[in-house]
């Protein structure tokens, strides 16, 4: 995809999504096959000490409320630019060290910083 049409869609969606959705403006990138839209969510409070593992756990249920919680927006969103430039799109939430990507298109994998090459994890809707 040209430069121009990136920056069209990624000027879209800054435009178009929710005020307090992500902490800042999305990431939004595109592999000519689906425009990938990943924003940043507030990392959970958690105690001083707190192990790994309570942080991504916290992180990944942080992201899974987000998914949970904007489901129908984000499908009346992803419609509005899907019909507009014919290409997908898949949304993804960054929380601390997780990402994860999520809706038909994405990779579904999901990461823990430092630790590349995760095993997949199933698309969910």
């Amino acid at each position: 995809m040209e430069k121009a049409k990136l920056d069209e869609i990624a000027g879209w969606f800054a435009g178009r999504l929710p005020d307090g959705w992500f902490t800042g403006a999305p990431s939004v990138t595109t592999d000519d096959k689906q425009v990938l839209v990943t924003g940043t969510l507030e990392a959970p409070s958690l105690s001083e000490g707190s192990t790994a593992e309570t942080r991504s756990g916290a992180e990944s249920g942080r992201i899974a409320r987000f998914r949970e919680g904007t489901r129908g927006p984000r499908i009346l969103i992803a419609r509005e630019i899907e019909r507009k430039y014919e290409i997908p799109v898949t949304w993804g939430a960054i929380c601390g060290g997780t990402t994860l990507t999520f809706t038909p298109g994405g990779s579904g994998r999901r990461r823990q910083e430092g630790s590349e090459g995760s095993e997949p994890q199933p698309t969910v809707i």
